[in-house]
C-alpha cells in the first residue's frame, strides 16, 4: 500500500510538475518581453524627455535674440539635460534600428550641441550670430525630425509588443487554470483510489475482528495480496489461528487443570484413605519438627491428644523438650536426605516392652528441596522373639544336621562363607576336610547348563521377586558323573529387609529324575520297539515343515509302511511271535535307513519314515528299495520261517503341506493305492489320489442313502446244478446296485466300501432276509426233486460280528425257511485272520443246521490243516481256476486236489465259473458233484429266473 501511496503522489507530482514547467517556461518568455515592454517604455519617456529638452532649447533659442543674458544660460542648461537624455537612451536600446538611430541621433545631438556652442561664442563676440542661430536652429529640427520619427517608430513597436505580452499572459493563465483543474481531477481520482484500496481490506479486517469478537477464533480473512494489508491479513489470519490454538490450549490447559485437580483430590483421598488404612504408627513431619499428620495408631503409640500437637514441635509434645533429641532419626533424614532405619526398645504404658522398626523417608518439593520426612513404625517384638527363639535352636540344629539325610547349608551372605553339613559333602562323594566354606565349592560343581540359572533364582528370592526359593540342578560327584539336586532354602532379613543369611537343604532326586526322563522318553517312543511314536513323529514333521517353508531348498519325504497280512500271522502263530515280528521289523527298517532319518512306529503294524534334506524323489526311491531287499530275507522267530512284505505309500514334500497330519494323510491315501495295486509294492502320492478320495467319499454318500432307502439294491441269483444230473439244487444270491446316476455298480466296488464303512451290516442283514424270502417263495411255488437251497455270502467284518448268528435266526424265524436250507459263504481268508472268533461262529451256525461254504478255496490263506476241525459241508473252487484247466494242467491238477480233498472228509464241492462243456465234462470225470457258471446260466433276477427255470424243466408249478 505504501508503494501505492507513494507511486501515485509521484504520478500526482510528476503531472503537476509539467504543468508548472510549462507555465514556468511561458512565464519565462513573456517576463523577458515584459522587461523589453518596460526598456521601450522607458526608452520612450527618455525620448519624450529629450524631445522637449530639444523643443525648450530651440525655443530658448529662438528667444534669445531679447534675452540672450540669461537665454544663454538656460539653452545651456537644456543642452546639458539633452546630452544626459541622449546618454540615458543610448543606454537603454536593444534593437538594431533603434540603436543605429539613436547613434545617429547621439551623433546630431552633437552637432547641435557644437552649433549652439558656435551660435554661444559667437553671440559672446556678437558675431556672425544670426547665421549660427540659423544653423544651430537648423540642426536642431533636424534632431527633432529624427527624435520624433524614432517616437513614433516606437510608440507602434511598443504597441505591438504590449499586444503580444498580453497575449502570452492570457495562455500562461490559461495553461495555469488548466493544470489546476486536471491536478485536482487526477488528485481526486488517486485519492478515491487509494482509498478504495484502503478502505476494503480495513473493512474485512474490521468484519474480521467483529467475527473473532463474536467467538469466532479460528476466522480467516480472504484478502490477499502484496501490499502491507495483505501482509497485515496475513498476521491477522496467524494472530487468528493463533488465538484459535491458544484458546484451544487454555480450553485443554484448563480441562487438564480441572482434571488434575480431580486427579488430585481423588489422590488426596486416596491417600488419606490409605493413610487411614496403615494400621502400623505413622506420620510426617516438617521441617520446624511440627507432626502435620498421623494415624490413630501413632498417637495411641505415643499416648497424645491430637489437639495438643497444635503449633508444637514433636519434641516439645512428646518429651517435653526444647531442642531436638540427639538420636532423633527425623533430624538424621533432614541431615542427610537419605532414608533412615533403627531399631528402638519401647516401654509401654503398662510396662511391657515392646519393640519397634522405625524407618524415616525424605520427601521434596519440585525443586528437590526437602520439606517433610515420613516416619513409619512397625512392631518386631514377634520378630525379636523369633530371632532369639532361632539363636537358641541353632545348636540344636548344628547336632540334628549330623543326622539329616538331606545335605544342609548355611550361607553368611555378609562375609560369604557357607557351612556345608557332612551329608551335603558325602552326597558329591567327597569327606568332610575335603571341602572348604566357600560358595565356589558349590557353584563351580554345578552343571555348566545350569549354573546361571541357580544363581539368577538365588539372586531372584534374594531381592523378593520370588517368594520361595527351590531350584533343581545337577551338580557334578567325586566320580566325575552329574547327580540331580533338589535345593530349598530361606533367607532372614535384616530391619531394612535385606537378606543376610540364607539357610536350605539340598535333597538326591536322581532316581526320580531318571524316572521322570523315562516316562517322557516312553510318552514320545513306541514301547515294543523303542522307536518312535505317532507323536514325536509329528513333531519332528512338524519341524521339517517349517524348515522347508525357511529353506527353498530343503525337501522331505514320508514313508507310510503297513505290514502286509500281519494279521493273519499274528493271530495264526500267537501275540507274542507278532510282537518279536514287530521288533525285528523295526530293526531291519532303521538299518537300512541313512543318519538323521526317523522311522517311527504310528501303532499296530503301520510304521511311517521320515527322510530330511533330500536332494530329489531318486533318494526316495533308493531307501525304498533297499528296504525291500532287506524284507526278501525271512524272518526267524521261535524256530518259524516268515516271510513278510510291505505296502508303502511316499508323500513329498509340497507347499500346501501346513500340518504333519496332511503329509500323512497323503502317505497313508498312497499306501492304501498301493494295497489295491496287489501289495507288497509303493506309491508315490499324487494329486489323482485325492480325486479317487473325494470320488470315494461321494460313493460312500451314495452308498449310505442307498442302505437307507434299501430300493435301490437288486438281488440276482445264479442257479446251482447237479453236474451229473443237471438237475437244480439252489441258488448263489448276488447284489447288485443299481444306482440312479451311474447305472450298475459292481460289488468289487462297493462291497469293500460298505465292509470299510460300516454299512456292511444293514447291507448284508438285507441281503440274508431278501434272499430267505424269495427262496421260501420259489419252496412254495415250484416242486423239484431236491429241496431248493440259497447260498449267501457274508463279509468278514458281518460274519465275525457278535450278534450275527443271533441276527440270523431273526431272519429265518421271520422268513419260515428251513435252517438247512441256507448256506453261508464266507471265504478262507476271513476263517484264518480271525480263525478263533471263525470257529466259534462256525459252530453256532452249525448247531443251528446253516450250512458252511468256504468261498473262492485255495486261493487265499490255507487252511490245510484246520480243515478238518471247520465245520464246513462244502468246498468252492474259485473260476480263475476253473477257467483255465484246458491251458494250465497246474491249474488241472489244483481243482483235482482240492476235489479229491473235499471226497476224503466228506465234504461237497461246488465248482465256479463253468462257462464251456469242455470244462464241464472235465470236472464231472473229477467227481465234482456241483456246478454253476454261465455254461448254465447267468446271475437272474428273479423274475428272469422264474422263466428260465420253467423253460428248462428245472421245476414243477405246485398245483
Amino acid at each position: 500500500m505504501k508503494r501505492k501511496i507513494i507511486v501515485s503522489l509521484l504520478l500526482l507530482f510528476l503531472f503537476f510538475s509539467v504543468g508548472a514547467v510549462l507555465s514556468t517556461l511561458y512565464i519565462r518568455t513573456t517576463t523577458a518581453s515584459l522587461e523589453r515592454l518596460i526598456k521601450l517604455h522607458q526608452i520612450e519617456n527618455l525620448r519624450q524627455d529629450l524631445i522637449m529638452s530639444i523643443q525648450a532649447v530651440q525655443s530658448e533659442l529662438y528667444t534669445v535674440g531679447t534675452l540672450l543674458g540669461h537665454k544663454v544660460d538656460t539653452i545651456t542648461e537644456s543642452v546639458t539635460r539633452l546630452e544626459v537624455s541622449a546618454s540615458r537612451c543610448s543606454g537603454c536600446h536593444h534593437v538594431p534600428e533603434i540603436e543605429k538611430k539613436l547613434n545617429q541621433t547621439q551623433s546630431y545631438i552633437h552637432d547641435y550641441e557644437d552649433a549652439l556652442s558656435y551660435y554661444i561664442t559667437a553671440a559672446a563676440n556678437r558675431e556672425n550670430i544670426d547665421r549660427m542661430k540659423v544653423e544651430a536652429a537648423a540642426v536642431g529640427n533636424d534632431l527633432l525630425k529624427i527624435t520624433e520619427q524614432m517616437s513614433m517608430d516606437a510608440s507602434a513597436k511598443l504597441s505591438s509588443m504590449t499586444k503580444e505580452a498580453l497575449r502570452k499572459v492570457d495562455t500562461i493563465r490559461m495553461i495555469l487554470a488548466l493544470t489546476t483543474v486536471l491536478t485536482l481531477v487526477f488528485g481526486i481520482f488517486i485519492a478515491y483510489r487509494l482509498t478504495a484500496s484502503i478502505t476494503r481490506p480495513i473493512n474485512i479486517l474490521v468484519e474480521a475482528a467483529r467475527s473473532i469478537a463474536a467467538g469466532d477464533l479460528g476466522h480467516v480473512v480472504s484478502y490477499k495480496d502484496k501490499t502491507e494489508f495483505g501482509e497485515l491479513a496475513a498476521n491477522f489470519n496467524a494472530m487468528s489461528s493463533a488465538l484459535r490454538d491458544g484458546y484451544a490450549k487454555l480450553e485443554q490447559e484448563i480441562a487438564e487443570r480441572k482434571q488434575t485437580e480431580t486427579a488430585l483430590l481423588k489422590s488426596e483421598r486416596f491417600l488419606n484413605s490409605i493413610f487411614e488404612s496403615i494400621h502400623d504408627p505413622f506420620c510426617i513431619f516438617d521441617r520446624e519438627f511440627k507432626i502435620v499428620w498421623s494415624n490413630d495408631a501413632y498417637m495411641a503409640m505415643k499416648e497424645i491428644d491430637p489437639d495438643s500437637l497444635a503449633a508444637r514441635k514433636c519434641y516439645e509434645v512428646l518429651y517435653g523438650g526444647d531442642t531436638v533429641c540427639d538420636d532423633c532419626i527425623v533430624n538424621k533424614t533432614f541431615l542427610s536426605g537419605d532414608a533412615c532405619a533403627k531399631e528402638k526398645l519401647v516401654t509401654d504404658s503398662d510396662g511391657l516392652s515392646v519393640w519397634f522398626e522405625i524407618y524415616t523417608y525424605p520427601i521434596r518439593d519440585s525443586d528437590g528441596n526437602l520439606t517433610h520426612v515420613i516416619e513409619y513404625s512397625r512392631d518386631i517384638s514377634e520378630r525379636k522373639r523369633a530371632e532369639a527363639a532361632l539363636r537358641e535352636s541353632e545348636q540344636r540344629y548344628a547336632l540334628a544336621a549330623q543326622g539329616a539325610n538331606d545335605g544342609l547349608w548355611d550361607w553368611n551372605l555378609r562375609d560369604n562363607r557357607i557351612y556345608y553339613s557332612v551329608r551335603w559333602k558325602s552326597m558329591l562323594g567327597y569327606a568332610d576336610r575335603e571341602i572348604g566354606n566357600g560358595p565356589d565349592e558349590w557353584f563351580s560343581r554345578v552343571h555348566p547348563d545350569e549354573r546361571e540359572m541357580v544363581s539368577a533364582r538365588i539372586d531372584a528370592y534374594v531381592q523378593d521377586v520370588h517368594k520361595h526359593f527351590d531350584v533343581e540342578y545337577r551338580i557334578m560327584h567325586k566320580d566325575g558323573t552329574y547327580r540331580w539336586m533338589l535345593c530349598r532354602g530361606l533367607a532372614i532379613k535384616d530391619a531394612s529387609g535385606n537378606a543376610y543369611r540364607m539357610a536350605g537343604s539340598q535333597t538326591d532326586i536322581t532316581a526320580r529324575k531318571t524316572a521322570e526322563e523315562q516316562l517322557v522318553h516312553d510318552a514320545f517312543h513306541d514301547a515294543l520297539t523303542g522307536l518312535p511314536n505317532r507323536a514325536l513323529f509329528r513333531d519332528r514333521l512338524q519341524n521339517a515343515i517349517n524348515r522347508s517353508r525357511r529353506m527353498k531348498d530343503f525337501l522331505y519325504a514320508v514313508m507310510f509302511f503297513d505290514v502286509d497280512r500281519f494279521k493273519v500271522i499274528n493271530d495264526s502263530l500267537g501275540h507274542a511271535v507278532g510282537d518279536r515280528l514287530l521288533v525285528e521289523i523295526s530293526g531291519r527298517m532303521k538299518n537300512c535307513l541313512r543318519p538323521g532319518d526317523t522311522v517311527a512306529r504310528l501303532g499296530g503294524d503301520e510304521f511311517a519314515v521320515l527322510l530330511e534334506n533330500i536332494s530329489d524323489v531318486t533318494d526316495v526311491k533308493t531307501v525304498v528299495e533297499r528296504i525291500q531287499a532287506e524284507f526278501v530275507a525271512p524272518f526267524m522267530i521261535e524256530g518259524s520261517e516268515i516271510y513278510v512284505t510291505q505296502s508303502i505309500g511316499i508323500a513329498l514334500e509340497l507347499d500346501r503341506y501346513q500340518q504333519p497330519d496332511q503329509v500323512l494323510s497323503d502317505a497313508d491315501i498312497a499306501m492304501y493305492a498301493a494295497k489295491s495295486k496287489g501289495k507288497a509294492r509303493y506309491e508315490i502320492f499324487d494329486d489323482g489320489m485325492h480325486s479317487n478320495i473325494i470320488e470315494r467319499l461321494q460313493l460312500e454318500a451314495d452308498l449310505r442313502g442307498a442302505v437307507e432307502r434299501k430300493n435301490e439294491f437288486v438281488l440276482h441269483y445264479q442257479p446251482i446244478l447237479d453236474v451229473e444230473t443237471q438237475q437244480l439244487v439252489g441258488f448263489e444270491a448276488l447284489v447288485r446296485w443299481h444306482h440312479p446316476r451311474r447305472g450298475m455298480i459292481s460289488p468289487l466296488s462297493f462291497i469293500p466300501l460298505a465292509e470299510e464303512t460300516g454299512l456292511i451290516h444293514p447291507l448284508g442283514e438285507w441281503i440274508l432276509r431278501e434272499s430267505c424270502m424269495q427262496l421260501k417263495q420259489w419252496q412254495d411255488r415250484y416242486h423239484t426233486s431236491r429241496q431248493l437251497k440259497m447260498s449267501a455270502n457274508v463279509s468278514g467284518k458281518q460274519f465275525l460280528k457278535e450278534n450275527f448268528v443271533d441276527v440270523l435266526v431273526g431272519i429265518l424265524d421271520e422268513t419260515g425257511i428251513e435252517p438247512s436250507t441256507l448256506a453261508i459263504e464266507i471265504t478262507e481268508s476271513v476263517i484264518m485272520e480271525h480263525i478263533d472268533v471263525a470257529v466259534i461262529a462256525m459252530s453256532k451256525l452249525r448247531q443251528l443246521g446253516v450250512h458252511i461254504h468256504i468261498d473262492d478255496f485255495g486261493t487265499g490263506y490255507s487252511s490245510l490243516s484246520y480243515l478238518n476241525k471247520f465245520p464246513v459241508s462244502a468246498l468252492k473252487i474259485d473260476r480263475s481256476f476253473i477257467s483255465s484247466m484246458s491251458e494250465n494242467a497246474e491249474n488241472r491238477e489244483i481243482v483235482r486236489t482240492i476235489i479229491s480233498l473235499a471226497q476224503s472228509l466228506n465234504l461237497n464241492v461246488i465248482a465256479e465259473g463253468v462257462e464251456l462243456l469242455s470244462q464241464l465234462s472235465e470236472i464231472g470225470s473229477m467227481e465234482c458233484q456241483f456246478a454253476q457258471g454261465y455254461y448254465f446260466s447267468r446271475p437272474l433276477a428273479a423274475h428272469d429266473l422264474d422263466v428260465w427255470m420253467r423253460n428248462n424243466a428245472m421245476v414243477t408249478v405246485r398245483v
